[in-house]
């Protein structure tokens, strides 16, 4: 059986090399490497094929954000060859050999609906985080009163023990690493590319779930994940990411989504503000976030999104 892992690159190729240098040692008879490279500027593609000429380049000549990167990949992948399984892996991961064939061996073994993920950890070895729960209505509106420490505690909730195994579970786990068959791939929709950035993995968990499948961490297959900049900055990703969760709600929740997330933007970022405020005279970071949020608050009121 042969597994692909497909990886997005924009510009960073040092992280790249890293993680390519792990991958490159995985036997040839069951693994291959395709990468997506939205358009970098530091000569990543010409640099992966000179110092990785086993994996496959596919140079963008624009960069259309990461479900498209990754849906293509894979469908210029099948066209030349036939796998049976799919890895999605950030660049920006330290993996290990090891890590990597357990994946491949849960999901041979698996019979049912489900999608594998390694156990993430920072560089400091301590967890990262990458397990979510999808919360109701209510409980997403009431966030927007939470610090960002109360809010992340009620989207992560309670990583559970499945018994007597070394996974792990919740109802949905992000895109740092996904190993499943390609055709639950393809059965679920693949990544929507309306979807520039942020929201792409939770937009697919979320109709895999809908279709009975379940997402399982593996807590023998850790991997690091430094975490990169896939934005320009600060505030250029915090309007895409509240772009794309207004698709998100609008798409999966109609008009009544649309007006949920945008009511929500609105009370978060007007908080903030009223936080910030009386800091901004005398802290810069304060005048920074302040600038921010009221950016944000603005765009609750009048952006239509920035999908690109």
């Amino acid at each position: 059986m042969k597994t692909l892992i497909v990886l997005v690159t924009y510009n960073g190729y040092a992280m790249t090399k890293d993680c390519l240098s792990v991958l490159s040692k995985l036997p040839p008879e069951h693994w291959r490497i395709a990468i997506s490279d939205n358009a970098s500027s530091d000569g990543s593609p010409q640099k992966i094929a000179v110092d990785f000429p086993q994996a496959k380049v596919y140079a963008l000549s624009k960069n259309k954000g990461f479900g498209f990167a990754n849906n293509e990949a894979l469908c210029r992948s099948l066209e030349k060859e036939n796998f049976d399984f799919v890895c999605f892996l950030n660049n920006d991961t330290i993996v290990t050999v090891e890590s990597m064939e357990k994946l491949r061996e849960d999901a041979e073994k698996d019979s049912g609906k489900t999608i594998f993920a390694p156990l993430v950890k920072n560089r400091d070895g301590s967890l990262q985080r990458t397990d979510y729960r999808f919360l109701s209505h209510a409980e997403f509106f009431l966030n927007a009163f939470r610090t960002v420490r109360g809010a992340d505690q009620r989207l992560h909730g309670e990583l559970k023990a499945v018994a007597e195994t070394h996974f792990l579970s919740n109802d949905w786990i992000n895109a740092v690493c996904w190993m499943m068959p390609v055709q639950t791939f393809f059965d679920v929709g693949m990544f929507d590319e309306k979807i520039f950035m942020y929201y792409e993995d939770q937009d697919f968990a979320y109709r895999a779930r809908k279709l009975g499948y379940r997402f399982l961490l593996n807590a023998e297959a850790p991997i690091v994940h430094l975490g990169g900049g896939s934005a320009k900055n600060v505030l250029s990703r915090s309007l895409q990411h509240d772009s794309s969760q207004l698709y998100f709600y609008r798409k999966h929740f109609g008009y009544g989504g649309a007006v949920l997330s945008r009511t929500f933007r609105f009370v978060r970022s007007l908080l903030r503000l009223g936080m910030l405020v009386p800091f901004a005279l005398f802290k810069k970071s304060a005048r920074d976030n302040a600038r921010i949020h009221w950016k944000l608050l603005l765009f609750s009121l009048n952006g239509k999104g920035i999908l690109k």
